[in-house]
């Protein structure tokens, strides 16, 4: 990350104060850090209707007598 655009203006890092371009660094960390959090609860959420959809089908299969 070299650059930085803030409300359609671009800075280049090098440019900016080190409180500035530590800002920076944490807001692409968090971005980074968001975007895995979306692809993992993407993950669970199908997991999990995995999980029901194979909860309904055993409890609408008849079972045998045990």
């Amino acid at each position: 990350m070299s650059k930085i655009t803030i409300d359609n203006e671009e800075y280049k890092l090098d440019d900016l104060s080190d409180k500035a371009r530590s800002y920076a660094e944490h807001c692409h960390d968090l971005q980074t850090k968001i975007v895995n959090a979306q692809k993992d609860l993407e993950q669970l959420v199908t997991a999990k209707n995995t999980y029901y959809n194979a909860l309904k089908q055993e409890l609408e299969t008849p079972q045998a007598a045990e």
